[in-house]
């Protein structure tokens, strides 16, 4: 994404690429957006401006997505993401801070809250990624074979990004064609067939039910009942599991809920994280 605000940071030889929105106003908490598989900090725009006054704000690519390096030799495990949101948070001198994540991005935010719990204010979960064990050991070892990385591109070209996006949607209409450009810029580089293969065997299944049920960390949690990417369903197990959790659900939104609902979403913040 092009944008005048956008730096990087390098995080163990990765140079992330993120934005962020600060005032003079240092009394301001800090709002962290973690995005989800396959998307960017892009998929932010929409619910930036209408929290950037409240709150001082991180947006972050995590690699190999969006902006970021595309480099095999890192590591593409949750608890590595968790620890890359967690250095910004020492780079910038956060004692604690927001979390706002979407899909994996959602997964991340509970793997922070986990193991670095006086580290957050609050979490703030769109449609988390939650309850999905390990690749297979068909997966994981099928990784390896030299040509997945053509097998991987060729299965998602053959979807295409449209499609990809329309199933994340309930209103497809809303898809435009700077939404399409976007999303498929990063996939035009044949780096990243190559980290997704890895991320397959770097990726160690979301949390257990254990780990859920021992986050003390208040949540904010919002769900599409048109979700076709993760059930409505997931969301009244996390809400039974979460110690400490707020559950919003939408009649007529899918999964890429940063798209479809912002504004009320961003109402919800604003009235319950100040």
């Amino acid at each position: 994404m092009n944008n005048n605000n956008q730096k990087k940071l390098n995080y163990k030889g990765t140079n992330i690429s993120y934005q962020l929105y600060k005032s003079t106003n240092n009394d301001k908490p800090y709002l962290i957006f973690i995005h989800g598989f396959l998307s960017s900090q892009f998929s932010f725009r929409k619910m930036i401006p209408l929290l950037s006054d409240q709150f001082n704000i991180i947006t972050v690519d995590l690699p190999p997505f969006g902006d970021s390096d595309r480099i095999k030799s890192f590591e593409y495990s949750y608890k590595n993401m968790a620890d890359l949101i967690i250095f910004f948070m020492d780079y910038f001198k956060i004692n604690s801070a927001y979390l706002l994540g979407h899909s994996m991005g959602g997964q991340i935010a509970l793997t922070c809250a986990y193991h670095y719990p006086d580290r957050i204010k609050q979490l703030i979960l769109l449609a988390p990624s939650c309850y999905m064990i390990k690749a297979d050991y068909l997966s994981y070892y099928a990784s390896y074979i030299p040509f997945f990385r053509f097998f991987l591109r060729k299965l998602m070209k053959k979807k295409g990004v449209y499609e990809m996006i329309r199933q994340t949607l309930y209103h497809d209409e809303l898809i435009t064609e700077e939404m399409i450009e976007t999303y498929k810029a990063p996939f035009l580089d044949s780096k990243m067939y190559i980290c997704l293969t890895k991320m397959i065997r770097d990726r160690e299944g979301d949390l257990s039910v254990d780990c859920i049920r021992n986050i003390k960390t208040k949540c904010l949690l919002f769900w599409g009942k048109y979700d076709e990417i993760l059930p409505i369903s997931t969301a009244y197990q996390m809400a039974k599991d979460l110690l400490d959790v707020d559950l919003c659900t939408f009649d007529y939104a899918g999964h890429l809920l940063c798209e479809e609902v912002p504004h009320v979403i961003c109402d919800r913040i604003l009235a319950q994280c100040q």
